[in-house]
């Protein structure tokens, strides 16, 4: 494998920046939590934030913290599946497939929650908030985030991206045939 700084790959594939720190945001305000900031990119580490006051319940900060997972991977393989459809079709590409491509591909590399997100996470399940059946969930949840973020020294999020993007409708497509 080789190393390319993080700022270039934020660079690459800024939308999905954009797209994992909205899903903080819209989740955010669908549990009531006000937002303080917001920075949707930036050149940097991080390359995007949302600062908020506390949750005001254990499992409201956990679907916080997990937004970008559920939204980026959701919305990362819709954006592709135009792309995912013809590919299957064996139709040739167009100028928008490849267009569709990176931008789903970039939206579904930034799904998994950082690490910071898991610290907090970690902080909140130790709360006084958290029940029993939450940390149940909540501590499995951080780790695999932060084996995700361990991984992706060796592209794991890229893999992801790809397999949900393309492999899993190629799957589905089979599986209908």
């Amino acid at each position: 494998m080789f190393f390319i700084p993080g700022f270039l790959i934020s660079l690459v594939t800024f939308p999905g920046v954009i797209v994992h720190e909205a899903a903080h945001q819209l989740m955010c305000r669908l549990t009531g939590t006000p937002v303080l900031q917001v920075c949707y990119f930036r050149v940097g580490n991080p390359s995007g934030y949302v600062i908020h006051d506390q949750a005001s319940s254990g499992w409201k900060h956990f679907l916080i913290s997990v937004a970008p997972f559920l939204l980026n991977s959701i919305v990362g393989m819709l954006i592709c599946l135009p792309v995912a459809l013809a590919r299957v079709e064996s139709t040739p590409m167009e100028p928008l497939d490849l267009l569709l491509g990176w931008l789903g591909l970039s939206v579904a590399m930034h799904s998994f929650p950082s690490t910071g997100d898991a610290s907090s996470l970690w902080e909140a399940l130790k709360g006084p908030k958290s029940s029993w059946l939450l940390r149940i969930i909540g501590y499995p949840v951080v780790g695999v985030i932060y084996i995700g973020a361990a991984l992706s020294v060796v592209w794991f999020d890229a893999i992801y991206a790809f397999m949900i993007c393309f492999a899993a409708p190629d799957l589905v497509m089979e599986m209908l045939a």
